[in-house]
């Protein structure tokens, strides 16, 4: 936890001999390995965690995004509904995610995330699943709303599941590999999905239908992998496929991996937390986390509106449907290779500010271009929409790591990474709503709404960033921050350390 105590006060308190001795890991190393050593777990823990959990946020995306796929199919003559109509299926599955996001979480935190997360896929592909079987507009309703309830709180927990493995400085990069499977989702299930509907009514079933079943067992067929191979926790590296014989991890790998992420950042915890109401009521009010929730609230409604329209605006240009969903493939790929330059960027400058303002200029720039494409060619109409895909969806990826290194405890940084997915769901049904049919097919009510969101984008990022780069500029000259205490096991040599270390933020 955080205490407000300055580090003198925490230091020179008086200890008993049952106390944990406070150790300053600003000053002392305390690490009694190598960085060879550290290194080698560190590629060990990228090579097991991330796959895993990459692959589950595929099936997500892959799951949730696919409608896009189906609306150039025969959905709507179908089910006899518009544009319109499945506008509110989008917008009630978001309602759902957002609805359950924090309760979820803080279930994962008594079950675990091993039974909690891999529960939630199997479910969730459950439902993609049955979707097939929607003959009506109630129908896609119920099962779109369904699917919100089974996915919330997976991305959060995910998050925080990643946190508690890896230190502050090596968060950016990861999570925006982790959100390489949504990015790689984005581009190939408009890939995948052009080769199931060119399938087309075989057997007697809609290509679209076909397209949630073969979509949804995949997923179900994750959600096994997940819950046999994830590492149930830090120190503890036995999968669930192991019957505990065997593990992932040495003794020592295991020693290492916990305390090099307690000295890091004394706070975290490998056990189950506990959340009270009020741990959630103070992080909810925070206005320093509801800046970070306002920047991924208004930067990606465009990213959901052009992600979920991108196929039908490219299929407007005069392209079939199957040409039109591989060609809309090409933005997210873009998406998911700067969103990895980026991440690595943040990590090896310890910056965020800087990164973040070039995805929300480049969005800017793109959305300007997109609005005046009315004009151009069709080549340079589709040119138009991939650049306007490319490089928006880094911007909510670079905030989470933002976000979750200037969280002071875990309990704080378990409800603000629900918060914020709350706030990228949320913009979800907005996103839903910009594209309307009586818009088409020039779409300028749509693209004026994502050019004026990206400019609010860029002024509040600006804001954020010039917030954390005063309050440091104000702890260096006070000298009384709070400081960050935490206790770790016991060391080799049998005694209890308090780790402590000033607060800084991270600009």
């Amino acid at each position: 936890m955080v205490s407000e105590k300055t580090f003198e006060t925490v230091v020179n308190a008086g200890q008993s001999d049952e106390e944990a001795a406070p150790v300053n890991v600003d000053e002392s190393t305390v690490a009694d390995w190598t960085e060879a050593e550290e290194l080698a777990v560190k590629r060990k823990i990228d090579f097991i965690l991330l796959p895993i959990l990459g692959l589950a946020f595929f099936a997500l995306q892959m799951d949730r995004g696919n409608i896009s796929n189906a609306l150039t199919s025969t959905i709507t003559k179908d089910l006899g509904v518009d544009t319109n109509q499945i506008n509110v299926g989008n917008s009630l599955l978001s309602a759902g995610i957002v609805l359950l996001e924090i309760p979820s979480n803080i279930l994962l935190q008594r079950v675990g995330p091993q039974r909690w997360l891999s529960g939630q896929i199997v479910a969730w592909g459950l439902v993609a699943t049955c979707q097939n079987f929607i003959t009506n507009y109630g129908g896609y309703l119920a099962t779109r709303l369904l699917l919100g309830l089974c996915e919330a709180g997976f991305i959060p927990g995910a998050l925080y599941t990643m946190s508690t493995w890896y230190k502050r400085s090596e968060s950016s990069l990861r999570i925006s590999i982790f959100f390489l499977g949504n990015l790689i989702a984005l581009a190939t299930t408009s890939l995948i999905g052009a080769g199931i509907l060119s399938m087309g009514d075989r057997y007697g079933i809609a290509g679209w239908r076909w397209l949630f079943i073969v979509e949804g067992t995949i997923t179900i067929g994750i959600g096994i992998i997940f819950v046999l191979f994830l590492p149930p926790s830090v120190g503890n590296g036995s999968p669930l496929i192991s019957f505990g014989r065997w593990s992932y991890f040495s003794r020592r790998e295991s020693y290492i991996m916990v305390r090099r992420v307690l000295l890091d950042d004394p706070a975290k915890t490998t056990n189950h937390l506990r959340i009270s109401g009020s741990d959630v009521w103070t992080t909810v009010k925070n206005p320093r986390i509801l800046g970070h929730i306002l920047i991924t609230l208004t930067s990606t409604i465009p990213v959901n509106a052009i992600n979920a329209y991108g196929p039908s605006v490219i299929k407007s240009l005069g392209y079939g449907t199957v040409r039109a969903n591989a060609m809309a493939s090409a933005g997210p790929f873009i998406s998911a290779a700067m969103a990895v330059v980026l991440g690595w960027l943040c990590d090896t400058t310890k910056r965020r500010t800087p990164s973040l303002l070039f995805g929300a200029v480049w969005s800017l720039v793109a959305f300007t271009c997109l609005r005046e494409a009315w004009q151009w060619s069709a080549g340079r109409k589709y040119a138009a929409v991939v650049f306007s895909m490319a490089v928006n969806s880094t911007i909510h990826i670079l905030n989470v790591g933002w976000l979750s290194v200037n969280c002071q405890h875990p309990q704080e940084r378990s409800i603000a990474m629900a918060m914020i997915i709350m706030g990228a769901n949320a913009s979800g049904i907005a996103g839903s709503q910009i594209f309307r049919t009586n818009d088409a097919p020039l779409y300028m009510n749509a693209f004026t709404a994502c050019l004026a969101l990206s400019a609010v984008v860029v002024l509040e990022i600006i804001g954020q960033g010039t917030w954390y780069f005063i309050s440091n500029r104000k702890l260096d000259e006070h000298g009384d921050g709070p400081v960050v205490t935490g206790k770790t096991d016991e060391t080799p040599d049998g005694h209890n350390v308090e780790l402590v270390r000033k607060w800084r933020w991270t600009w």
